[in-house]
Parts: C-alpha cells; sequence; structure tokens
C-alpha cells in the first residue's frame, strides 16, 4: 500500500523556510550568498566525513570515491568563497546565453518552416541579450541582481510548498475541483542529471536487495487510469531521460522516430508520434534497449478520461500522416527484403508500433531542447491539470520525475502508483 511520506508539517516548514530565504536574498543580497556558500561548504566536508566513516565498514568503493569528491569540493567551496561568488554573475552570464543560442535554433526552425511565433521569440532573445552583457561585463555590481533573482525564485518556490501544505489538509473531493496544479520545476541544468541520478539510484537497490520493492508502492483502494512512463539509461538517446503516456493498454510516445530525417548531433529531425502496445513496449525498451522505466500510475475520473482521449486523438489524428518504418516498407515491398535494427523498425516488430508524422504546428520538427518528448507529454497532461511551469521554454524528462514523484508523496492527489521496470520483471 503507498505510504504518503512527506506530511502537512513538513511542507509547512518547507515553505517557511524557502520564503524566508527567498527575502533574505532579495534585500541582504551578498551577505545571505556569503553565508550560505559557508554552510554550503560545511555541510559537504560533513557529508564526505559520514561516507568516509560508511566505507570503513561497508568496504564499498563508491563510498570512498563520494567521500573524497565531497571533500575536495567542500574544502574548495571554504577556501574560495570570494571567487565562487564572484563567479556567479558570469556562470549566470553562460546559463543565459546557453538560452540565447537554443532560442536561435528555435528561430531558425520557425523560420524555416514557416512557423508564427518568430517574433515572439526575437523578443525573448533581446530581452535575454538586455541582462546578458552587463552580467559578462560588470561582474561586481550584478551580483545584488543575480541574488534578487534567485530570492524571487525561492520565494515563488516557498509559495509552491505553502500549496502542497493546503493540499494535505484540503479532502480530496475538494482538490479534484482545482483543476490546474502548476510546479515550479528546479533550474535545468540541474533537472537534466535527475535521470543519471535516477540510474545510479535503481543500481544501487538492485545490488543491495536484488529487486526494486522498496521503491514500487501502489495504493490498494484507486487503479491507475493513466500512466506516465520515464525512461532512464546509462547511455544512448535515453541518457538525459525519455517520458511518455500510457493509456488504455497504448503508449503514446513522441520523438525523432525517423532516422533519416535526424541532424545537429541527433537533436533536431521530424517529429514523429508513436502508438504502440504497452505492456510489450516497455518489455522492449527494459530487455532490449537496456533501460529502466519508472512508471508513475494516476487515478483520473470518468471526465477526465474522456478528456485525455480526445487529446490524445487530437494528437495522433490532427495534421499528421502515416510513417513507415524501414521494415515496414520492407514487408510492403518498397525496400529490399533485410534485417532492420533502427528502434522505430524494432518498435514495429515486438511491440506492434504505429507511427504518425507531424505535417505542420510546432511539434513538426522535433528538438531535444525545445519540442521534446516532455513537452509533448505535457499537452496531454494540461489537459487535467497536471502541468510544469514553462521556465525559458524548456521541460525535461527530469522536471516531469520531481513533479510527479512530488505528487506521489503528497495526501489527496491522483498520482496512486509508482513502479520501477528492470529486466527481472521480464
Amino acid at each position: 500500500m503507498v505510504q504518503k511520506s512527506v506530511d502537512a508539517t513538513t511542507l509547512l516548514i518547507r515553505g517557511i523556510l524557502l520564503i524566508g530565504l527567498g527575502i533574505c536574498l532579495f534585500f541582504v543580497n551578498q551577505f545571505t550568498l556569503r553565508f550560505l556558500l559557508f554552510l554550503l561548504g560545511i555541510l559537504t566536508v560533513l557529508s564526505a566525513c559520514y561516507s568516509l566513516f560508511c566505507c570503513l565498514f561497508q568496504k564499498k568503493r563508491v563510498l570512498f570515491v563520494d567521500g573524497i569528491g565531497d571533500l575536495l569540493i567542500g574544502s574548495f567551496i571554504l577556501c574560495f568563497t570570494d571567487f565562487i561568488l564572484h563567479s556567479f554573475a558570469i556562470c549566470f552570464g553562460f546559463y543565459l546565453l546557453l538560452h540565447i543560442v537554443i532560442s536561435c535554433i528555435e528561430y531558425f526552425l520557425y523560420r524555416r518552416n514557416y512557423y508564427k511565433g518568430r517574433l515572439r521569440i526575437i523578443v525573448h532573445i533581446l530581452f535575454q541579450l538586455f541582462f546578458l552583457i552587463p552580467l559578462l561585463f560588470n561582474l561586481e555590481q550584478n551580483i545584488p541582481v543575480i541574488s534578487m533573482i534567485l530570492g524571487i525564485y525561492l520565494i515563488v518556490l516557498g509559495i509552491t510548498r505553502l500549496t502542497d501544505f493546503l493540499t494535505v489538509l484540503i479532502p480530496k473531493r475538494t482538490t479534484d475541483k482545482i483543476k490546474q496544479q502548476i510546479q515550479i520545476p528546479l533550474p535545468v541544468f540541474l533537472n537534466a542529471f535527475i535521470p543519471k541520478k535516477l540510474v545510479t539510484l535503481v543500481n544501487e537497490m538492485l545490488e543491495v536487495e536484488q529487486d526494486t520493492k522498496h521503491f514500487d508502492e501502489k495504493s490498494l483502494s484507486f487503479v491507475p487510469d493513466l500512466f506516465v512512463l520515464i525512461h532512464l539509461a546509462d547511455h544512448g538517446s535515453a541518457k538525459m531521460g525519455h517520458m511518455e503516456i500510457a493509456f488504455e493498454g497504448q503508449v503514446y510516445s513522441y520523438g525523432n522516430y525517423d532516422m533519416h530525417s535526424r541532424s545537429f548531433f541527433d537533436m533536431i529531425g521530424d517529429g514523429v508520434v508513436l502508438v504502440a502496445n504497452q505492456e510489450d513496449y516497455i518489455r522492449y525498451v527494459v530487455t532490449k534497449k537496456d533501460r529502466y522505466v519508472i512508471e508513475f500510475g494516476l487515478c483520473l475520473t470518468s471526465k477526465e478520461r474522456l478528456v485525455i482521449k480526445k487529446q490524445l486523438e487530437c494528437l495522433i489524428h490532427t495534421d499528421t500522416e502515416p510513417y513507415y518504418p524501414d521494415l515496414q516498407l520492407s514487408e510492403l515491398g518498397l525496400l529490399p527484403k533485410d534485417e532492420y535494427h533502427d528502434m522505430s523498425s524494432e518498435i514495429y516488430a515486438f511491440a506492434s508500433g504505429r507511427f504518425y508524422k507531424i505535417l505542420k504546428g510546432k511539434y513538426k520538427k522535433f528538438f531535444v531542447l525545445k519540442t521534446n518528448c516532455a513537452m509533448v507529454a505535457q499537452f496531454v497532461l494540461s489537459s487535467i491539470g497536471k502541468q510544469i511551469l514553462v521556465v525559458n521554454g524548456i521541460i525535461t524528462p527530469g522536471a516531469y520525475y520531481d513533479y510527479l514523484n512530488d505528487r506521489f508523496k503528497l495526501k489527496n492527489t491522483n498520482v496512486v502508483s509508482r513502479k520501477v521496470y528492470t529486466k527481472d520483471d521480464f
């Protein structure tokens, strides 16, 4: 049975602390940042000492490596606090520069495909340049600006924790009436590495327990109607995560499934929607592609089920045409008889995969940092109020894992199950 592990008191304390820290950063600026860095350094050194102490008894190489790494990082923070503080501005500047480059690529795709919204992208680029240039050339004076931005972020994050606190207290029938449940995500550069950390977590569970029973939990009172699948892998295209929706025994996934259209290090290509048998598809990606799949189950009302069905029909039948992988073309006599081992052909063979290429609209072109699998999953989930606030236009599978995992831990939410699939399940 699901054990909801986050109580109301914890959420209230987190919310108040985040808001208080945000106010301090907003008004006190450098002193608060300096104190936070000092505190972070002390905690990192203490964590290193704990890992090294545990290593004496458990004899694990990973504990020794983690301990030495944390010790070096903590020592660096404590010895070079001023250097780190003065580097914040330039780091934030390069962070903005990365988003400007992504926006320029997005503008190029919009222009080449005659999409609407190009003026919005130009305004977005100019707005970021307005902050970028001073940050890179006037570092000292812009530290307070970064502190204020971080303060605002923490205040908003604290407010979301207080709304979670209310969610725990308010009866479920009342929270069901609140359509939009919006989460403020962690910064993109943190969310991007969540899948990698999850791979390490699952590997450690399998090493110790030979199963994942401590991670898998399911409510006995509710049967999930919709599933969100998040892929984890040590290598390949799912290294930074991949996500999709499963509904009524079918998986609905968006990606660059036409390998012949890929360009720019496989980051750009034609947008294709996949529909496949849920059980066979999960078996394929776990056993053949050497991935883990984390599955969150959501319980829906009858009205929400109809909304989801309509949204999925819209996704696969509006401005799309059938796409045939190479193996299917070979069976139709349009390609030579041969063995085809591209992912689309294998999904067609192992999971009865059907593909629909999007012909127009913003999902016509897949771009891993913008119109990616998470954005299309949000297109479906936002229709029932499951929505992450888009910060700088980027959503990652890691951001959705963080969001759903938080919903799963809270009482009075409809995220009622969590399971990780490994090869042992098949």
